[in-house]
């Protein structure tokens, strides 16, 4: 049986997809809020770029089988810098190349035909000469459509980045007698902290749009705290007011798909930790979070996260994702690490290598404002 790849250039076709896009996502049992089509959409319209010096449109992939079942969707747009002329450097990138929002960005692909996708979409692009380069990203390495694409468009690995998934249990207390010691610690004085000073505790779930929009303005707050307190080391990742309108959109979005969830831990009230997840087929996927560090000696952002796992186990969830990274917060909690791999395919004419290398020490080494400038918000 063939495939055949196609390109959609327009938000209407993404939309008319929708239907067929989630049940790909079921079909390969997607644990990342950024694959589904809200997501892509959304950020598409609030990010996009189309001014004098950078230029974006969709270049999105779609692969099917000839029976016309769908079975790989690659959320990519083109970027041209400058956006006019004819002296332009041509890219094509994932949906979702903001900094620090999308947490991390991949093909969609059904798994019974990496092999076969890989090869048909690596003909399709190699026909089409507007691209200079094409950054890969969300690759298992050890994959059928990794390995497959890295055999026939000569990629070049570049950094990878790991998931944290916690398979659970049934309950509660079989997940906790598991604890290695330092976490079993952790746990136990978040809570007794509270019992010993006769506090109360309360976690609230947000999952209907009338209950997410004033639990976002909570999370907002206390994800500025962590900043104001740390400056050195923490930044406010929805200061952009184009972020924090974004995760706005699309955390109303998914809500109407019973999909997000913003999680508030009180202690007499008091909203002192929050935490936005997103409650998918299979997995709820703890996304950024914010807490008060005035009420830091009672832990509760570890608490949040116990109280998280608390609340999947009782949704009957078999998986939670701790976010993407491989910090200490959540390594703690023994997670199974996925890893992520990007790689670049770049054209073998000159004068792509000599763009992309300068294209690479920009956003690799120049001062944050000037990659402003050059790069606009995008930093992949």
């Amino acid at each position: 049986m063939g495939f055949t790849v196609s390109t959609l250039s327009t938000v209407d076709e993404l939309r008319r997809l929708e239907p067929e896009w989630r049940e790909l996502l079921g079909r390969m049992g997607a644990d990342l809020p950024f694959l589904w089509p809200e997501w892509t959409i959304t950020w598409w319209e609030l990010f996009r770029q189309e001014r004098a010096f950078i230029r974006d449109s969709l270049c999105v992939k779609v692969v099917r089988r000839d029976s016309g079942e769908l079975v790989c969707v690659v959320p990519l747009m083109l970027t041209q810098r400058p956006g006019v002329g004819p002296a332009r450097v041509s890219t094509l990138g994932f949906l979702g190349a903001d900094r620090y929002v999308t947490e991390q960005r991949a093909p969609i692909v059904d798994p019974s035909c990496g092999a076969e996708v890989a090869r048909a979409l690596a003909r399709h692009l190699a026909s089409n000469a507007e691209w200079d380069w094409i950054a890969w990203e969300g690759l298992d390495r050890e994959g059928e459509l990794a390995k497959t694409l890295a055999g026939v468009m000569n990629l070049r690995w570049e950094d990878s980045q790991a998931g944290n998934i916690v398979h659970l249990p049934a309950s509660w207390e079989e997940y906790r007698r598991g604890f290695r010691e330092h976490l079993k610690k952790s746990v136990r004085h978040g809570y007794n902290s509270l019992k010993r000073e006769g506090l109360s505790f309360q976690f609230e779930v947000a999952a209907t749009p009338e209950q997410i929009t004033p639990a976002l303005e909570i999370f907002f707050q206390l994800h500025r705290l962590l900043e104001m307190a740390d400056p050195e080391t923490r930044f406010d990742r929805f200061a952009d007011p184009i972020a924090r309108r974004f995760l706005i959109e699309v955390c109303s979005r998914l809500a109407k798909r019973n999909i997000t969830r913003v999680l508030t831990f009180r202690i007499q009230g008091v909203p002192v930790a929050s935490r936005v997840a997103f409650q998918l087929p299979g997995c709820l996927y703890l996304y950024h979070s914010g807490a008060d560090p005035a009420w830091r000696k009672y832990a509760p952002a570890t608490t949040i996260v116990a109280e998280a796992v608390k609340y999947a186990i009782g949704a009957g969830l078999p998986r939670l994702h701790l976010s993407m990274g491989t910090d200490p917060s959540k390594s703690r909690w023994d997670p199974v690490m996925p890893i992520f791999h990007r790689a670049v395919c770049v054209r073998p004419q000159l004068s792509s290598r000599l763009a992309l290398g300068v294209y690479s020490w920009v956003r690799d080494t120049a001062p944050l404002a000037q990659v402003r400038g050059v790069l606009g918000r995008r930093f992949s």
